[in-house]
């Protein structure tokens, strides 16, 4: 009788560590305050650098293997008389690779920035800010990449 009672605890155990998934999904608000805004066009100028409705987001794990991709959709552009404003756009992901320590997100050339799973989970806010310049060429290799990173 003991011996039935191990085995139904391994399995058990085994249930549970074959539950965890291996991917999840989030929503991602891409937002930042433009030098010109384009209600019309849903397209935002910050610095140098230009964000425009299906602009791809890229989502890079910290081991070289995990990423993933989306397109921007333009949740709101409140474009001033001026022609600046704020762009609020959002990216949708449905397979994020699981147990990574970080992720970074890149939007075309801006600077990136890190969320942990928890924080993606609950809706991350990428703010568009200029990137510093770099070395490394990382932004400009995920822009140019026209697809999977």
């Amino acid at each position: 009788m003991a011996a039935a009672s191990v085995g139904a605890l391994i399995l058990t155990s085994c249930a549970t560590t074959t539950d965890e998934p291996e991917a999840f999904a989030a929503t991602v608000t891409v937002s930042g305050e433009a030098d010109r805004a384009s209600a019309d066009s849903g397209e935002c100028t910050i610095g140098a650098n230009h964000v425009a409705p299906h602009d791809r987001v890229v989502i890079l794990g910290d081991s070289s293997t995990a990423s993933a991709a989306s397109a921007l959709d333009v949740e709101s552009i409140d474009q001033k008389p001026d022609g600046t404003g704020s762009c609020t756009y959002t990216a949708h992901f449905e397979d994020i690779p699981a147990n990574q320590k970080s992720y970074n997100i890149y939007v075309n050339n801006f600077a990136r920035q890190s969320f942990t799973s928890d924080e993606l989970k609950a809706g991350a806010t990428h703010r568009l800010q200029n990137a510093p310049p770099t070395d490394d060429g990382i932004g400009s290799e995920v822009q140019d990449s026209g697809g999977t990173p």
